[in-house]
């Protein structure tokens, strides 16, 4: 008789365990007139969020700071988010013509049962991400770049024609100093 009694307390779980996972997936549909704007409203947070860090982003590379890989990655699946949100948002207005009964019922269960759930899902994965979107700094310096130190080369055969521009240089009467010749021969050089 014991096992008989425990036979019916498992029965009796099974029963009260396979409702409640019914009425959880019942909740898609009859929670989606609430889960729909709720939805929207946290789309235009997630964009108004990335708009900030965009912003941040820009105002850091104007003063020539790298932007961080982290930042780059959140920006990208935010706007990948967003895309997917404002589809499903538009989707809306026709799934909620299948209601009916307060909203409880579905002329396309399936259909609104898949719509529903993706809707939650969507609006738990908004949130993650904008929980994850606060960042202390978007970009940083950017590393110097190498710098090739060439050895100074002194001109070995100019050391007269150096000592003529320089005596120009410092007279005082002399405006205008002229320097011509073919190419190659070290007016650059000289200057």
């Amino acid at each position: 008789m014991g096992n008989c009694c425990s036979v019916e307390i498992g029965l009796e779980n099974f029963i009260i365990r396979g409702l409640d996972s019914i009425a959880g997936h019942a909740n898609y549909i009859c929670k989606l007139k609430q889960t729909l704007p709720t939805l929207s409203a946290a789309l235009q947070e997630l964009r108004a969020q990335r708009n900030d860090v965009q912003r941040q982003v820009v105002v850091a590379e104007q003063r020539l700071l790298k932007r961080l890989e982290r930042v780059q990655l959140w920006l990208s699946k935010a706007e990948t988010m967003i895309i997917e949100a404002e589809r499903v948002v538009e989707d809306g207005p026709q799934q909620m013509n299948n209601l009916f009964l307060g909203g409880c019922a579905s002329k396309s269960c399936l259909s609104s049962y898949k719509f529903g759930k993706k809707v939650a899902k969507m609006l738990q994965e908004i949130n993650d991400h904008m929980s994850k979107g606060a960042f202390e700094k978007v970009a940083e310096n950017q590393p110097a770049t190498s710098v090739v130190v060439r050895p100074e080369e002194q001109p070995i055969a100019l050391e007269s024609t150096i000592q003529k521009v320089w005596s120009c240089i410092v007279d005082k009467d002399v405006g205008v100093i002229g320097l011509y010749g073919l190419g190659g021969v070290g007016k650059t050089t000289l200057l």
